[in-house]
């Protein structure tokens, strides 16, 4: 039930919402508290409060369209501003998720292929690789909280680059797989080679989405929505 409220009070101003929710919230520990007074069992419990939440969602319907109409609605520009946020975090977090991954995948090939003797040392590059293992893991951790989200998607961007730009030749040096399918890819000649670019492209293309990502939430840029007297929103700088 304060699911569905938290649905139907999403683009509300804050102050409602929360009015509404602890409203809720108050109703349901007080049919709660009755129903423990009057012996009726949690599974009765849960089927009426399921019953009531859904006899009443067209009141529900009518309370939000009356607050809309009252203009306690939050700014077009600031929802669209948080949906890009919550869009922008589920993106880092994935690809942060995703540069980890590769990262410790790479760290694992070049130690099962020390173990196993198909390389005497490790790649140079393993060095650069568990570096950005940790710079990933660290990201993450960051990324997590709101306030250090922006340090959190500075700190992926080298990482995936390390993993971009090291990944091939990791894979060349310590994997039977990867010799065929970088083989396959290789130009046999001078210049660049193609699977060379296409990692380092990937690579650089994700550093530069998580580059992107902290300047969004970079605290002395963030965009917040006033309101003029009005009524009508406006874009002002805030600093942190």
């Amino acid at each position: 039930m304060l699911g569905w409220c938290g649905w139907y009070t999403r683009d509300l101003v804050p102050e409602v919402a929360g009015e509404r929710r602890d409203e809720i919230a108050s109703d349901l520990h007080e049919h709660a508290v009755w129903a423990d007074a009057e012996g009726i069992p949690p599974t009765r419990l849960r089927r009426d409060i399921l019953l009531r939440a859904v006899r009443g969602i067209p009141h529900d319907l009518s309370w939000r369209s009356g607050q809309l109409r009252a203009g306690r609605g939050l700014d077009p520009v600031s929802l669209g501003t948080r949906r890009t946020g919550n869009v922008l975090t589920a993106l880092v977090l994935t690809g942060g998720v995703m540069v980890a991954a590769a990262a410790v995948f790479l760290l694992v090939r070049v130690v099962r292929a020390l173990w196993i003797g198909d390389v005497v040392e490790a790649p140079i590059g393993a060095v650069g690789v568990a570096l950005a293992a940790l710079l990933a893991v660290v990201g993450l951790l960051l990324a997590l909280r709101q306030r250090s989200r922006w340090l959190g998607s500075a700190v992926l961007a080298p990482a995936a680059a390390l993993v971009g730009l090291l990944a091939g030749d990791i894979l060349y040096r310590v994997s039977a797989t990867g010799v065929l399918l970088i083989s396959r890819l290789s130009s046999h000649g001078g210049g660049l080679e193609p699977w060379w670019v296409l990692s380092l492209s990937i690579g650089v293309g994700a550093a530069l989405g998580f580059i992107g990502a902290a300047v969004w939430w970079w605290p002395g840029g963030r965009r917040v929505v006033g309101r003029d007297a009005d009524g009508s929103g406006r874009m002002q700088g805030a600093s942190a």
